[in-house]
């Protein structure tokens, strides 16, 4: 089997509940072509580059997924004929990327029980004690 990534983009006035009945039916149409849904990220609400059909805003949702080229195309054609659904892309990967996505918002990216710990948290150190050297000066 392959792996795809898939994101699409939905519109921005969507309730929370109206974007997961989208997303249980894409995860219905993954599984009726044999496939599965490896990750799904919620990216949210996000200012588009350029208008799309009159809107500069949309919701976004990221999924990896494992299955055939049929079932991209029963996907893709799907999306495309679903008026909630302002553009939608699928790209074949060799394997799919492990860890958080940078698009993901900083709450979400650190395991729970872990705040602060961590190489992130070594980072903020290092950023903090550079600005206090700075301020000594």
């Amino acid at each position: 089997m392959a792996f795809y990534e898939t994101i699409y983009i939905l519109r921005p006035d969507l309730t929370t509940e109206q974007v997961e009945q989208i997303n249980k039916r894409v995860a219905d149409i993954i599984a009726g072509q044999g496939g599965k849904i490896l990750e799904t990220e919620l990216w949210g609400r996000r200012q588009l580059a350029y208008p799309v059909k009159k809107t500069g805003k949309g919701f976004y949702v990221f999924h990896v997924v494992e299955g055939g080229g049929p079932l991209v195309a029963t996907l893709e054609a799907w999306l495309k004929i679903n008026e909630d659904v302002l553009k939608y892309q699928s790209i074949s990967v060799r394997k799919p990327k492990s860890g958080p996505s940078p698009l993901l918002p900083f709450e979400e990216k650190r395991p729970e029980g872990e705040a602060g710990t961590g190489q992130l948290a070594n980072e903020e150190e290092e950023a903090a004690s550079a600005i206090n050297a700075f301020e000594d000066v």
